[in-house]
């Protein structure tokens, strides 16, 4: 493996210093700058062109242009953004090229087509600063992400992450998951499963995982698919990609939101969204969001009670200076409950067979699961120079939990063994991150360099006791309560297991973006990152990442194809061999090859992403079992698997005609064993889909009376999927529709939602089934100011 990464490194070396001899011998410069709007704020998306040529780009998110590799002499400039009046002015570009900055006008006339357009380009936006950690537009990025934005949350009226995430194409089973005495949103991504992924990074940075958080307090959600080690480490992702939270920033105006729903299942929800600069020079801004959550269950018992604070303060000493910093303190409060497949195995082969009563919880209101998650984030971003940035980041996540889980073993046809179990538990994560960011040219060709080091620390602690058998109960029967008295009594008696962890991860990663013409660029990565277990063991791994661009149309179709690794640290286990003594393992390793085409087509009116993927993990450990040297029988793993999935995957944001918006997403995947043991090869994991879809259509009166009344339809699917490894009982998909319907003013909104509109009986699963939530109405009042 060393001689490949030498042989890579010569590779991209001597083709960089081939290119750069020849770009030496021609008489090119650049031309750069900002766009503002008349009001100091930063235009993305302006299309910046030479006339008579094929030199032409757009802004990025912070309004940031530059147009690279020109030939010297006289040009016209134009400047064109829709709603604001287009602009032309002469230009001559000589070796040294003065940075320009451009203020547009509005168009006055073209205001109301501005107002229809504006929520497309929103919903299709896809410019991120973490996904990448370089500034790259969607069609410069050889890797697929989606950008769920807050937009989409509101017309949707998600009230909780799940289903703020049942947007994203290539997601699946997204529900509850439990581990180590936490309570977050399990998921598989690619067929992978993401048991921690849906809230265990933030803004770029690691948290707590298995914590859960509210959407009051999100600008968006990132989905970064595939393996992304070489960035993001591999602590907290999944093999089949990971889920970014990226948090509302303070802003520089004086604004704010209070919102009210109510609905079915008792639901009552009230957040609150306030925002002010701090001083008049507006270099001291001040932002805070909440939220307070109370629901019952869609089912007899159980509840879901929930309350964020989260404040965020940026201060700008200066113009080269930005300190920004936030916090969230989130309480949770919720019944946690999971069906296992029991005794029952070889006697059914779906779960429908069981004749599930979806009212029934077999559990009680007094059993619940409490959390108290704190996070505190903070960064200082340093202008060094036009070409370079210092991004200095903290994160720290602090977690107590009381899980009171409930496991419902299915024994037979008529009835449930009913498995207790508490973990009180804590949960550190700290990180810091060091980021030097380059936008500079070596000859005529633009580099965009980014060097990083990270250190990231894990510990969690728990005592658990588990009260197995608790007892038996008739499937469908009347409800038998949960004794909250007899159930602490057992648990004062009980045995309990203590378990500690105190992981720490050594990072350092480099990724250049090299633009070898206008149009085709490359992606080389390396990240380097060594392990330490401090009870037990060391690893060090290295993970490389390799991608290709080529703009067909210059900032509208783009080919990409990537190459991305990704691994994951396993603990010593005890193995068939040393049944005695835990031995170590290998880090299993994950690598994708992908391609595909993106597109940004018809002033924002028609984005998309199609891709073909193709993931294999070696060295994969599995369970099984083994006699020990007293003649026991215990369970031991062994390291022998490799995983191939390979699947398709298409997105499409689309506006076909004025006020009406498309959400489409499509995801096949073809998961398997390739090797390992006999009773796996050729089976497909548990809980991964074949087929997943999305789909969100609306519509919005533009102008006259009705104008701001909207209506939205959509829903999701699924295809079945195994509730074991060995393939033996499934659980049938479906597909789920959703409808709403709002009046959206400048001041106001009013929504009303209904999820599940055909009252659909559906299952969500992971290791464990859990039935979902039958048809809900949501009702909501917001007011702005």
């Amino acid at each position: 493996m060393s001689k490949f990464y030498t042989f890579l490194l010569v590779c991209t070396f001597s083709c960089t210093a081939t290119i750069f001899t020849r770009a030496q011998e021609r008489q090119l410069a650049d031309i750069s700058g900002s766009i503002l709007t008349s009001d100091g704020a930063a235009a993305p998306g302006v299309t910046i062109s030479l006339l008579s040529t094929n030199f032409a780009t757009a802004s990025d998110y912070k309004g940031n242009f530059s147009l690279r590799k020109i030939p010297l002499g006289q040009y016209t400039l134009s400047i064109r953004l829709f709603g604001f009046s287009p602009i032309e002015r002469p230009i001559e570009v000589k070796t040294n090229n003065t940075p320009l900055t451009i203020t547009l006008e509005a168009n006055i006339q073209q205001l109301n087509e501005v107002t229809i357009n504006a929520a497309a380009n929103k919903f299709a936006k896809k410019e991120s600063e973490y996904v990448a950690k370089l500034p790259l537009s969607n069609l410069e990025n050889p890797q697929v992400y989606t950008v769920v934005p807050k937009e989409l949350f509101v017309e949707q009226q998600a009230v909780d992450l799940q289903t703020a995430l049942m947007t994203v194409p290539g997601l699946s089973n997204i529900s509850l998951g439990v581990g180590s005495g936490g309570t977050g949103l399990s998921m598989r991504i690619r067929g992978f499963s993401g048991a921690d992924g849906a809230g265990s990074i933030r803004n770029g940075m690691a948290t707590n995982y298995v914590s859960l958080s509210d959407p009051a307090n999100l600008e968006s959600i990132e989905v970064i698919k595939g393996p992304s080690a070489t960035l993001y480490g591999s602590t907290l992702i999944s093999y089949g990609g990971l889920v970014n939270r990226v948090t509302k920033k303070p802003l520089d105006v004086q604004q704010g939101e209070v919102s009210f729903n109510m609905g079915s299942f008792g639901l009552g929800r009230f957040t609150a969204d306030y925002n002010t600069p701090l001083n008049d020079e507006k270099n001291m801004l001040f932002r805070i969001n909440t939220a307070l959550h109370r629901e019952r269950s869609f089912q007899d018992f159980g509840v879901n009670n929930t309350l964020l604070i989260a404040p965020a303060f940026t201060y700008k000493p200066n113009e080269n200076l930005t300190l920004d910093f936030d916090f969230e303190y989130f309480n949770s409060e919720r019944s946690t409950s999971y069906i296992a497949l029991g005794a029952i195995a070889g006697s059914i082969s779906n779960i429908d067979e069981l004749n599930w009563d979806f009212k029934k919880s077999y559990t009680t209101d007094e059993i619940t699961s409490k959390a108290k998650i704190f996070t505190a984030h903070g960064k200082a971003t340093y202008r060094i120079s036009d070409q370079w940035t210092s991004q200095t980041a903290i994160s720290y996540a602090n977690t107590q939990n009381n899980a009171n889980y409930v496991f419902l073993l299915v024994n037979s046809f008529d009835s449930l063994g009913r498995r207790l179990m508490n973990i009180p538990s804590q949960f550190l994560t700290n990180q810091i991150q060091q980021n030097f960011i380059g936008d500079f040219n070596i000859g005529q060709l633009r580099n965009r360099l980014l060097i990083g080091l990270d250190y990231t620390q894990l510990q969690t602690s728990d005592r658990r006791a588990t009260i197995n058998p608790y007892d038996k109960v008739a499937i469908n029967g009347d409800n038998v309560d949960i004794n909250l008295g007899a159930y602490e009594n057992a648990l004062a008696s009980a045995r309990r297991s203590q378990n500690k962890r105190n992981q720490r991860t050594y990072s350092a990663y480099v990724s250049d973006v090299l633009n070898i013409t206008d149009r085709f660029l490359a992606m080389a990565s390396l990240r380097i990152d060594h392990f330490s277990n401090v009870d037990n063991y060391e690893q060090t791994s290295l993970s490389p990442k390799l991608g290709l661009v080529y703009q067909i149309v210059p900032q509208r179709i783009s080919l990409f194809a990537n190459f991305m690794d990704g691994f994951q640290n396993v603990a010593p286990a005890v193995t068939p061999e040393s049944p005695d003594e835990p031995v170590a393992f290998k880090p299993e390793h994950a690598n994708q090859w992908e391609g595909g085409f993106k597109f940004e087509l018809l002033k924002g009116k028609l984005n998309g992403t199609v891709s073909y993927y193709d993931i294999r993990v070696r060295n994969r450990v599995r369970s099984t079992t083994a006699t020990d040297s007293n003649g026991e029988s215990v369970a031991v793993s062994v390291q022998d698997g490799t995983q191939r999935n390979k699947g398709f995957e298409a997105d499409l944001i689309a506006q076909p005609i004025n006020g009406v918006h498309i959400i489409f997403g499509y995801g096949y995947n073809d998961a398997k064993y390739t090797e390992g043991s006999p009773s796996i090869v050729g089976k497909r994991p548990y809980s991964a889909p074949e087929h997943v879809g999305n789909l969100w259509v609306s519509y919005r009166a533009m102008q006259g009376y009705l104008k701001g009344l909207g209506i939205g339809f959509g829903g999701n699917l699924s295809s079945d999927v195994y509730w074991d490894e060995a393939n033996t009982v499934t659980i049938p998909g479906y597909v789920k529709y959703d409808a709403a319907v709002f009046y959206d003013k400048t001041k106001y909104r009013v929504g009303l939602k209904l999820n599940n509109l055909t009252n659909k009986e559906y299952w969500s699963s992971s290791y464990y089934a859990l039935p979902q939530a039958t048809r809900q109405f949501i009702l909501n009042f917001a007011y702005r100011f």
